[in-house]
């Protein structure tokens, strides 16, 4: 084989390579924010501006239920107060994280077995309440 048959096929392994380094599969992003198992659901919470300013992830591990509240947009990667609260119906048997985070709160986990109740909050770095909404846990309703 002469050197330029060589190099042709040096290089055609190089791109095959390289094609392949591009196409592995990303982490899931449950793995990033504590939670590990299935995203069941997720709400969206709005500003005042009628921005995306955070959501609230439900994930199916089994036998628990696992939730954060992760920030969006021009929040994500701000100094802020966030918390995110589980609780059985009727607030009681709460778990909950909260404080100053850049990112998200978060995770809490509950057993799966039961109605659950979750409270996501957040107020921006000024600390305006940008979030506080209380929803039930789906698929309980």
């Amino acid at each position: 084989m002469t050197v330029r048959g060589r190099l042709i096929q040096f290089f055609a392994v190089l791109a095959l390579a390289a094609g392949s380094l591009v196409t592995l599969p990303a982490q899931p992003a449950a793995a990033a924010n504590g939670c590990s198992g299935t995203v069941e659901a997720w709400n969206d919470w709005y500003d005042s501006a009628g921005r995306l300013a955070a959501k609230t992830y439900y994930y199916d591990e089994g036998a628990n239920t696992c939730v954060n509240l992760v920030a969006q947009g021009i929040y994500y990667g701000q100094s802020k107060y966030m918390s995110i609260k589980l609780c059985d119906s009727y607030n009681s048997g709460c778990v909950s994280d909260s404080g100053t985070f850049l990112y998200y709160a978060g995770p809490v986990r509950r057993p799966a077995d039961v109605c659950l109740w979750a409270v996501s909050t957040m107020k921006n770095s000024a600390g305006t309440t940008i979030v506080n909404k209380s929803t039930y846990v789906p698929p309980c309703n």
